[in-house]
Formats: C-alpha cells, structure tokens, sequence
C-alpha cells in the first residue's frame, strides 16, 4: 500500500509517539475521517509523532491462537512496534470492533486488564503505552471496556487532545506521577478515567470551524485497489443532526447539529486540492443535506472540475436540481434511509417522510443517469408489528413497479440496535430470551419476499447469524463495567457467540436479566 500525504518523523527529535489504532483492517481505517482528522492534528505539533497502526484482514482470536508470520502489528510509518510507543489510541466505530482492541493488546503483548498493567508496571520495572480511546462508541458508552482502557475521551476531541499530550509529556519527563497526572486530566471536558470514576461532561466543540481542517490527507494511491473510497479527499460538513430520529446516537451524542461555514469549507478544498492529488471529494456527515449551502458546496467542488461522493441524504431534500448535479459528475448510487415501509412507524422514528414522497423521489432518480438506489431499513424498532414488516415488502414492490431494472435496488436489512441516552434507549424487547425467535422469523419473511423481487438486490447473511451478532452488540452497547470481564473471557474463549454465552456462565452474569434491567429503565451511563 501506498499513502500520500504520510507524514514520516524522526523518533529522535520528539518528545511524546502517540500510536493511533482503528482497531480493524487498512482498508475501513483509511476510509475513517476520524483517522485522518487525529493524525493531521497530533503531527501538526513538533513535540508530537503519530503513527497508524492497523489489523491484519484476517484475525484469529484469541492472539495467542494466531501464529501467522505476517500478523505481526507495527506502525505503518516507522514499522515501530505498539509497545514502543508513549500512548496508543484506539478509534472506535462499532460495537464489532470492541473484540479487536482486545486482540490488539492481547498480540502487542500487553495485559488487557488496566489493573493488571498497573501492578506489573510497580513490581517489574515494566512500562506499558498508556491505553487511550474515543470515538462514537465510547462516547455512547465507555463502561464495557472499563476494566481495560486507562482513559477515555468523551465527544469531541479536539479541545482537550493536545493539552493531555503535553500532559503526558511532563509524565514521561519524569515531573509528573502517573496518578497526579491523571487527576489533573480528569478535570478537562469530556474525559473519563475509569480509575478515579469521575464524572465527564461530553466534550463539544460548539464552533465547527475551530476544528483542524486535515489539509494533508492519507490518500492511498495503490493502484492495484481499484477506484475505492480511501482514495478520496475528505471534507466534513457538519456534526449532528437537526431531525433527532429517536434510535439515532448522532443527532444525540453529536448535539447541538452544527455546520462549517461555506467559506470555511471552500478554503478547505482549495488548499487540499492544492497539497494533494486526488479524483473525488468525499462530504462527511450526518446530515450534509441539510447544510443551507448544500448546493452550492457541490457546485464549487464539481467547478474545480472533481468527482463527489455523498452519504445517505434525505428523500425531501433531494430536488430536481441536485440530482441534475450529482448527474454531472457521474454519480451512480444514491443512498436513502426510508428505515420502514409504514408511514406511521416512520413519523414515530422523527423521519416525517411520506412512502409517496419516496416514490416520487425514486421516479425523479429512475429517469435520470443515476443507476442505483441503496436503501437501509431497520426491523424490530418499538411498536413495530407484523403488517410492518409487509409494509417493506409492499414499499419495494411498488419500488419496483416503476421499472428498475434487475438489482438496481440495493436493500440493506438491519436489526434495531438501542443506544444508551437516546429515547429508544431502553427497548431491548427484541433480545429477551422470550422475544428473540420472534425477530428471527421477521427477518427471514423479508429475505424470503425480497428475493422474489426483480430489482432488489438483497445484502444479507444467514438470519440467526445476523441476530446473534446483533444481540451481542445490543449487549456490548448497553453495558454496565461488569461487561468488561465478560468480554475479556469472550475474547479469550474465541470470540464468537457461544464464547460470549460461556463466558456469561463462566463470571456469573446473565444478559437476559441484565437487558430485562435497561427495559425498565436502568442506565449504567449518562453523557
């Protein structure tokens, strides 16, 4: 693999290596803005080095089960190993993910318990990188992985994450002691130090544009990946989301919606077309629809004669004219989350949006150059029913009746996933013992009626597979601190279904009971 815009630094001329980890293969960490924004702002500062580590594509857990030769982790830069770095810091994405931080440690030789690292530190002169971690899924709940990452940063990053590395500069120096240090930083907004159980306000940066505009992007240029989506140029257009649908942990976890002002913006694309060789603009958000100058952020980019790339956008925002732009620079997929095929379910999300509007929306794509339409729904959501479910099936019948053609509806079918601290929070129905076959046979309907739609084409695994994973993410995304040991066993038990559930009998704790607990109304964690 090739990167441009790597940023190579001599080891010995700086005072603090950060090593940042997406806990997952090359491939999906490139394509994470969240990299590129860290790695640009911690080497932007001579005192500091960053280098990226990443996952080999194929993991065998636990690690001390993988003897492959070429799993070996080292730094992409300096091909420096994770022990050798001051702090390591993981981004987290996804509830999946959470298996492979542990895998992480577990290969790079360092205990997993925060405790353990602790103890082996005072007694045999050992020193171990101080275990970082952010990114949404911390920021919805750190708890499950409590016994095992030293300090956590709650929300947005970027007012607190150059201060605590000069922190852990004074730490290294010597004119600091480890727990002095960390009750110092556990004063700063939006960080959690397990150690000392204190209490974070989620860290936010109210004004977007004070946010490091990552000019230098790791663009890979490895030809022999084809066109893909790391290859493109990055430019965040906002955080939140002003609709708030009640299952969303941005439009909760990310709020206030905030946007980057258009002058802001225009000035980004400037200087990164000027330092960087790239084809296509990716536009990063939640809702980048609806920015008031939307529009004219894709007419700039497609006038400086580069490709755009979008994420899922309202049906109600899509007008006329902006399907007439992404025609011009030959977008082939447009992405929509109708979520349900009932209206009335749908109004009940936040998502006021009619099947009428979908269709008429759909029609506007189907006669122009745009080839496809991704579609994601969710199944199991609150008061949901069975006639719901047909709801789907006839939402994408008469999808098809309009004349798209074989697999040009690309269907993504999701279980609901409740997030602490939003208003769905606390629905766990589906993932009872008593309830669980029930969103089995739900999804098994859908796959059976969706196959013998001609347009649709269908993105799925085996049902019972897709639910266990989903109940296990249920499991991690609303756990207590008791979790982390259940992790840890099922980490090293394997790491697939029935390791969690043997793990659940090995440490005495039942998942059943605990969701029944969230069901009526405990919340292990408050942001």
């Amino acid at each position: 693999m090739i990167d441009e815009g790597l940023i190579v630094k001599d080891w010995r001329h700086v005072d603090l290596t950060f090593g940042l980890i997406y806990p997952n293969s090359y491939k999906l960490a490139n394509s994470s803005y969240a990299i590129r924004l860290l790695y640009y702002m911690i080497n932007s500062h001579e005192r500091f080095l960053c280098e990226r580590i990443f996952l080999p594509d194929k993991l065998v857990y636990p690690a001390s089960n993988d003897h492959s030769p070429t799993n070996v982790i080292r730094s992409l830069e300096n091909r420096i190993l994770p022990t050798e770095f001051d702090v390591l810091g993981f981004s987290a994405h996804y509830e999946n993910d959470l298996k492979n931080i542990l895998w992480t440690l577990d290969k790079a030789g360092i205990p997993l318990s925060r405790k353990e690292r602790v103890e082996k530190q005072e007694n045999q002169d050992i020193v171990f990188p101080l275990i970082i971690a952010g990114g949404p899924v911390i920021t919805s709940n750190p708890l499950p992985l409590s016994e095992i990452i030293d300090v956590f940063f709650i929300g947005d990053s970027e007012k607190t994450l150059i201060p605590f590395l000069e922190e852990m500069i004074d730490l290294k120096l010597g004119y600091q002691q480890l727990n002095n240090s960390l009750i110092k930083i556990s004063g700063m907004e939006g960080i959690y130090i397990p150690s000392l159980n204190n209490h974070p306000k989620r860290g936010l940066l109210k004004n977007l544009d004070e946010s490091p505009n990552p000019i230098y992007q790791t663009i890979s240029s490895d030809e022999e990946k084809g066109k893909i989506f790391e290859q493109n140029f990055f430019v965040e257009v906002n955080r939140g989301c002003p609709f708030q649908c009640k299952f969303c942990i941005s439009s909760f976890h990310n709020s206030p919606f905030r946007n980057k002002s258009f002058d802001n913006l225009t000035h980004f694309i400037d200087e990164g077309i000027k330092q960087s060789h790239f084809e296509k603009v990716s536009l990063i958000g939640s809702c980048i629809s609806s920015h008031p100058k939307f529009k004219e952020i894709c007419e700039y980019i497609i006038a400086k004669d580069k490709k755009l790339s979008i994420p899922s956008i309202r049906l109600d925002h899509l007008t006329d004219e902006l399907i007439k732009l992404f025609e011009k620079v030959n977008m082939n997929t447009i992405t929509i989350a109708p979520e349900t095929g009932s209206e009335s379910l749908r109004f009940r999300l936040g998502k006021k949006i009619t099947n009428d509007k979908i269709l008429e929306v759909a029609t506007k794509i189907y006669n122009s150059s745009i080839q496809y339409i991704k579609l994601y729904f969710l199944i199991g959501l609150p008061s949901e029913t069975e006639n719901n479910i047909k709801d789907i099936i006839n939402l994408l019948k008469k999808l098809d009746s309009i004349g798209f053609k074989r697999g040009t509806l690309k269907v993504n079918i999701n279980p609901f996933i409740p997030k602490l601290n939003t208003p769905y929070g606390f629905y766990t129905d589906n993932y009872l013992d008593n309830n669980f076959n029930t969103l089995n046979t739900k999804l098994q309907t859908l796959i059976n009626e969706l196959k013998q739609i001609n347009s649709v084409k269908l993105k799925t695994r085996k049902p019972k597979d897709i639910l266990k994973e989903a109940k296990l993410q249920t499991i991690l995304s609303l756990g207590d601190a008791n979790i982390s040991e259940v992790l840890i066993d099922y980490y090293r038990k394997g790491a697939r279904y029935s390791d969690f559930k043997k793990a659940e009998s090995s440490v005495g704790f039942s998942s059943n009971n605990y969701l029944y607990q969230i069901q009526q109304g405990f919340s292990p964690w408050i942001i």
